[in-house]
C-alpha cells in the first residue's frame, strides 16, 4: 500500500505540473484514469498475477494496466493509417505519448517501466509506424510522431532505427528552417549519437552534425538543450574519428554560445562536457583550446552546487533516474586524464549521480565502474581546489572514506610521509618493512622492481606491478620545485603528460637546459632509468628542439576584434558574434570572468588597446549603468572610453536597443553615438554578419552629429 500511495501522489504532482504545458499533446482523460487505477491496484488484495522473468512485482503491476492501453492505441494507429484519418491518428499518438511520459517519471521503477513500454511499442509494430508517419505530408502528424519517437529511443529502439530508419531521420535534419520540427529532431539526434561509432559517422557524413551546429544559433531553450546533449554524446560515444570530424566542422567554436549561455544550466553543462571530452583527445587538443570554449568550463562548474543540479534533473524524464553504468564509465578518461577541466566536470558529474543514486540506494555502481579509486587519487594528489572539493564531496555521498591529501613535495618526504602514502594506496602490510629500512621520499622515487622483490619482501609479481603503477601516479603528480631549478618537469609534461614521472631521474642525473640537447638513448636508459624505449625516443626527439621562449619574449599580436557587451542582456549575442567571426578566421577577445580581479582588469585593458576593431553590443538597457558614472566604475563605460581614446574601429551592433539622450552619458563616451550602427537580425544572421564584415574590413567614418543616432535604429 505504501508503494501505491507514493505512486499516486507522484502521479498527481506530475499531472498538475504538466497539465497546462504548451508542449503537452491532447490526450483523452480515460487513458490517464485507466493507468492510475492500474497503479493504485498494485497493492490491493486481488489475486496475484504471473510475473514476467526479470520484472519485479511493482513493475509488473504498472505494466498490467498500461500495456493493454498501449496495444489498443497501436492497433488503432495501424487501422487509421490506412484511412488517413488525421484526428484519430493524432489521438492515438497522443495516448501512446502520455503512457510513455508518465512511465518515465514514476519514482523508483520509472526506468524499468518506461523501457519495457518502449520495447513493447517496437514489438507491436509501433516504431515502424512512427518512422512511416515521419514521411506523411501532414505536418502536424510529422511533428507529433517525431515528438513521440524522441521519447522512446532506448537502446533496442536505437538499434532498430539505425538499421531501418536512419534515412528517415536524415531527411528530417534537412528541414533546418522548421523551428517546430527542430525541437524533436534535435532530440532524436541526441539519442542516436549514443548508438555506435559507425552510426555517428554515418549521421555526420550525411549532414546531421551540420544541422545541430545550425541550430546552435537558435534562441529556443529546448532546441539548444538537445543540441548541447547531442554534441556531448557525439564526442563521448562517437570515438576519435567523430571527434576529428567535429573539429573539422568547427563544433568546438559553436559550443561557445551554448557554454556561455546564462539561461539554462543544463545547456551550459552539456556544452562544457562536450568540449572537455574533445580536449581529452591529444590529437585535436590544440584546436579545442584555440576555440576559447574550454576557458568557460572551470568557472562554470565551480559556480554550481551538485545537490541543486541533481534536483533540477528530477523534472527531466530521461535524467531523473540517473545514468547507467555504461554512461558513467565514459567519464573515467576525463577523471584520469591530464586536463583540469576534464577532472572538474567529471568529478562534478559523479557528485550529481551520487546524489541521485544515493536516493535509489545504488551507490555500489561507482565501485563497479572503478570511479571510487579515481576520485580517491584526485583527493590525494590534485592541487586544484575545485576538483579536490568535488572529489571529496562525491566520495562522501557514495559513503566512501575520504583519504587525506598527500604532501606534493615528495623528494623531501620523511619516512612518516612514506608510511601515510603506503596506507592510503593500500600497502599497509609493507609499512613495517619500509620503516625498518628507513625509506624516505628520495629512496621511494628511486625504487625499482628488483628493490621491491629483494629488499622489501614484495614477492608477488602482480603486487609489485600494482605498487609500481601507484608509484608512477605519485611521480606524475609530485612537486619537484625544490630540486628542479630548470623546470625539466614542465618540459617533460609538454612532450607527454605521462613523462613527468621521469623528472627525478633526469634531475638526479644532472640534466638541465644546457645539456638536454646532447642526451643519448644510453644515458636516458642507464643513467635516468627510463626503461620504455618508445618513451626514450620521444624524449630524444623533443630534446633536439630548442626550449620555448618565455611569454614576455614571445608576445602574441593583439586580437582582430574586441567584443564589449552588457552581461545581463547581451551575453548571447556577444557569444554568437564571437563564433561567427571566429569561424571566418578572425581572432576575437571576449572576457569570460576567469581571471582574478587585478589580472582581469589588466588583461581587459591590454586587449582593448591591442585590438584592431571594437564591436560594441548594444542590447536592451546596455548603456543605462553608464549614465552618471562619473568615476568610471562601470566596465562597459571603461571599455568604450578606452576604445574611443585609442581611435579603434568601433562597430556598434544593436538588438532591442533604444538610443539615449547624448547629454545623459558621460562626456568621455558620448562620441559613441556618432558611429553608424548595425541592427542585429536573428532570423538573417548571415546577412547581418556580412554587413559587420564590411564595417570591419573598411574603417567606417564618423558622422557629423548625434542626429544620425535616430537613423541607426532603422538599420
Amino acid at each position: 500500500m505504501l508503494f501505491s500511495l507514493t505512486v499516486f501522489l507522484w502521479r498527481l504532482y506530475r499531472h498538475l505540473s504538466i497539465m497546462f504545458s504548451s508542449d503537452r499533446l491532447t490526450v483523452p482523460e480515460y487513458v490517464s484514469h485507466r493507468l492510475q487505477r492500474g497503479r493504485a491496484g498494485s497493492g490491493s488484495g486481488s489475486d496475484p498475477k504471473a510475473i514476467s522473468p526479470g520484472i519485479s512485482a511493482d513493475v509488473q503491476a504498472v505494466l498490467d494496466s498500461s500495456v493493454p492501453a498501449l496495444r489498443s492505441a497501436i492497433n488503432r494507429l495501424k487501422s487509421v493509417k490506412e484511412t488517413s484519418a488525421l484526428d484519430e491518428t493524432r489521438r492515438a499518438i497522443a495516448e501512446i505519448f502520455q503512457l510513455v511520459e508518465e512511465a518515465w517519471v514514476l519514482p523508483a521503477v520509472g526506468r524499468q517501466v518506461a523501457e519495457e513500454i518502449c520495447n513493447r511499442i517496437r514489438l507491436h509494430g509501433g516504431l515502424e509506424l512512427l518512422l512511416q508517419l515521419q514521411q506523411t505530408p501532414a505536418v502536424e502528424i510529422t511533428y507529433e510522431s517525431a515528438k513521440l519517437l524522441e521519447q522512446i529511443l532506448i537502446s533496442e529502439n536505437r538499434d532498430y532505427v539505425a538499421r531501418m530508419g536512419l534515412g528517415v531521420i536524415l531527411n528530417l535534419t534537412r528541414q533546418q528552417e522548421d523551428a517546430q520540427l527542430a525541437r524533436s529532431v534535435s532530440g532524436i539526434l541526441e539519442h542516436m549519437f549514443k548508438h555506435t561509432e559507425e552510426t555517428s559517422v554515418q549521421l555526420i557524413s550525411n549532414g546531421a552534425l551540420d544541422a545541430l551546429l545550425f541550430w546552435c544559433r537558435s534562441t529556443d531553450p529546448t532546441v539548444l538543450r538537445h543540441c548541447a546533449v547531442a554534441l556531448a554524446n557525439c564526442a563521448m560515444y562517437g570515438g576519435h574519428r567523430c571527434q576529428r570530424l567535429m573539429i573539422e566542422k568547427q563544433a568546438a567554436e559553436w559550443l561557445f554560445p551554448l557554454a556561455f549561455s546564462k539561461e539554462d544550466e543544463l545547456i551550459r553543462f552539456h556544452a562544457c562536457l562536450a568540449v572537455t571530452v574533445l580536449a581529452a583527445n591529444r590529437e585535436i587538443e590544440k584546436e579545442v583550446v584555440k576555440s576559447g570554449t574550454l576557458e568557460l568550463v572551470e568557472p562554470f562548474i565551480a559556480s554550481l552546487d551538485p545537490d541543486d543540479f541533481a534536483r533540477s534533473l528530477l523534472d527531466s524524464a530521461d535524467s531523473m533516474q540517473g545514468r547507467t553504468a555504461s554512461d558513467l564509465q565514459h567519464l573515467l578518461p576525463l577523471l584520469d586524464g591530464t586536463r583540469v577541466e576534464g577532472k572538474c566536470i567529471a568529478a562534478f558529474y559523479l557528485c550529481v549521480e551520487a546524489s541521485i543514486k544515493s536516493r535509489q540506494r545504488n551507490t555500489k555502481i561507482f565501485h563497479e565502474i572503478g570511479a571510487v579509486q579515481s576520485l580517491k587519487r584526485i583527493v590525494m594528489y590534485s592541487s586544484n581546489g575545485t576538483v579536490c572539493a568535488l572529489a571529496k564531496r562525491a566520495l562522501s555521498m557514495m559513503g566512501e572514506e575520504v583519504p587525506k591529501r598527500i604532501l606534493s613535495c615528495v623528494p623531501n618526504w620523511k619516512t612518516c610521509e612514506v608510511q601515510t602514502w603506503l596506507q592510503q594506496v593500500g600497502f599497509s602490510a609493507y609499512c613495517d618493512r619500509f620503516q625498518e629500512l628507513q625509506v624516505d621520499g628520495d629512496l621511494l622515487l628511486n625504487i625499482t622492481d628488483q628493490d621491491l622483490s629483494s629488499d622489501l619482501s614484495m614477492t608477488t609479481n602482480l603486487t609489485r606491478k600494482r605498487f609500481l603503477r601507484d608509484l608512477r601516479v605519485l611521480k606524475t603528480y609530485a612537486n619537484y620545485s625544490t630540486c628542479d631549478p630548470n623546470n625539466i618537469a614542465d618540459w617533460l609534461s609538454e612532450v607527454d603528460p605521462r613523462f613527468r614521472q621521469y623528472t627525478y631521474g633526469l634531475v638526479q642525473s644532472g640534466v638541465d637546459r644546457n645539456n638536454v640537447q646532447s642526451l643519448t638513448d644510453q644515458q636516458l636508459h642507464h643513467d635516468c632509468r627510463i626503461e620504455n624505449g618508445v618513451h626514450r625516443a620521444k624524449i630524444l626527439s623533443a630534446s633536439r628542439k630548442p626550449f620555448k621562449l618565455s611569454d614576455t619574449d614571445n608576445q602574441p599580436s593583439g586580437p582582430d576584434v574586441f567584443i564589449s557587451y552588457r552581461r545581463t542582456t547581451g551575453s548571447q549575442l556577444a557569444s554568437l558574434l564571437k563564433v561567427h567571426l571566429q569561424v571566418r578566421g578572425f581572432s576575437v577577445f571576449i572576457d569570460v570572468e576567469k581571471l582574478e580581479a587585478g589580472k582581469f582588469e589588466d588583461k581587459l585593458i591590454q586587449s582593448v588597446q591591442r585590438a584592431r576593431n571594437f564591436i560594441l553590443v548594444l542590447s536592451a538597457n546596455a548603456l543605462d549603468k553608464c549614465m552618471g558614472d562619473t568615476n568610471i566604475k562601470d566596465w562597459v563605460h571603461k571599455e568604450i572610453a578606452m576604445a574611443l581614446a585609442a581611435k579603434k574601429n568601433i562597430v556598434p551592433v544593436t538588438d532591442n536597443f533604444m538610443w539615449p539622450d547624448p547629454n545623459s552619458l558621460p562626456e568621455d563616451m558620448r562620441a559613441i553615438l556618432k558611429f553608424n550602427g548595425i541592427k542585429w537580425s536573428h532570423e538573417y544572421q548571415e546577412a547581418t554578419i556580412e554587413k559587420i564584415l564590411r564595417f570591419l574590413n573598411g574603417r567606417q567614418e564618423q558622422t557629423d552629429g548625434t542626429g544620425n543616432s535616430k537613423e541607426q535604429k532603422n538599420k
